[in-house]
């Protein structure tokens, strides 16, 4: 078995922490270890470090090297596969089955996880245990981990669970994110989970699907490695949602509870950091629900204030309303407007 970790977003709504050239799974938000990193040392518990790739765009290769070889030195170079253009999950993910079969002499049958590089996960033991439990069931289905719904989000998209067999679901719809009136139904129902964007499947799987729903994007899969990767940029800018699960009826959903959070949002920092983080000096008078996070350990103080996210920079500082930290992505389309150097240079050291 193999993992991929796909590391090519840019994490908008975590401005100004997170930048173009230094997006948020490359930051060490709850831990000592980055997004990316604790992910590949998750995945070293599962399978050895030579079945662990990554798919990212030349300039997030150097931060991928860097920071996998402060944990793991004899990583080999080779395993991080380096997309000419980002175009979102579907074309990655044929950059990894291509590379995997082609320059890996991976088996066909093979079966691969492809995950996202900055999710936060609680419980490690049972996020390992679901993931082993897919490995072993997945057969010729396209498998995907759904996230048991705790709570009516509307920044997550959702997976409604059709028949049980087994040990997992079919998947009866993939939905987008809801309005909160929606999510709130869905949370009622008990018919729904959250979609982590976690897939398993074999490699002859991936191909299959792909070409029976999104043929173009397997276009040149059957030519050399050089050739693919000259026709890349070709490929439509779509995600593996888009372009084969959601037309696909060979998909499965295997429901985990394992403290999983895609820290889209400082609100959702805030839940996983459990409040302000130990290390921000903050001192609060007649304040309530407070969630600060100063990179330069500056002393932060408020007075009279409730319900507020404080986010410190070298060069900028965000303050917003807890609940609406969905809205910092505004922020950003305002900073592109303008031609804003604090949009695309991380000055955060």
């Amino acid at each position: 078995m193999y993992s991929v970790i796909l590391c090519g977003g840019s994490g908008t709504r975590l401005w100004p922490l997170s930048r173009k050239n230094h997006p948020k799974q490359f930051l060490k938000l709850y831990s000592e270890y980055s997004l990316l990193q604790e992910t590949y040392l998750r995945m070293r518990k599962l399978m050895p470090m030579d079945r662990i790739f990554f798919v990212t765009n030349q300039d997030g290769y150097p931060n991928v090297l860097e920071q996998i070889h402060e944990i793991d030195h004899d990583y080999e170079v080779s395993q991080v596969i380096i997309e000419p253009k980002s175009l979102n999950t579907a074309p990655a993910m044929t950059c990894a089955v291509k590379y995997l079969l082609s320059e890996k002499g991976a088996d066909p049958g093979e079966r691969v996880l492809f995950l996202p590089s900055d999710h936060y996960i609680g419980n490690v033991e049972s996020y390992l245990a679901t993931l082993r439990e897919a490995f072993e069931t997945v057969d010729g289905y396209i498998g995907t981990i759904g996230i048991r719904a705790t709570a009516p989000e509307t920044g997550y998209g959702y997976i409604k669970k059709g028949v049980g067999e087994q040990v997992y679901f079919r998947v009866a719809q993939f939905c987008e994110k809801p309005e909160k009136s929606v999510a709130e139904e869905y949370i009622r129902s008990g018919e729904y989970v959250w979609n982590s964007g976690m897939y398993i499947m074999s490699l002859d799987t991936f191909l299959r699907e792909t070409r029976a729903h999104a043929p173009a994007i397997t276009a040149g899969i059957e030519g050399s490695w050089s050739d693919f990767i000259e026709g890349f940029s070709s490929l439509s800018n779509i995600s593996f949602d888009y372009a084969v699960s959601e037309k696909s009826d060979r998909v499965i959903v295997y429901e985990g509870d394992f403290g999983w959070s895609d820290i889209g949002s400082f609100d959702s920092l805030a839940e996983v950091s459990d409040g302000t983080p130990a290390e921000t000096r903050h001192i609060g008078i007649d304040s309530k629900n407070i969630f600060v996070h100063s990179v330069n350990d500056r002393l932060i103080a408020t007075i009279g204030v409730e319900n507020i996210a404080i986010i410190e920079t070298a060069d900028s500082i965000l303050v917003y309303r807890r609940g609406r930290a969905e809205e910092v992505k505004k922020i950003v389309e305002r900073l592109k407007e303008s031609g804003a150097k604090e949009i695309e240079y991380d000055h955060v050291k």
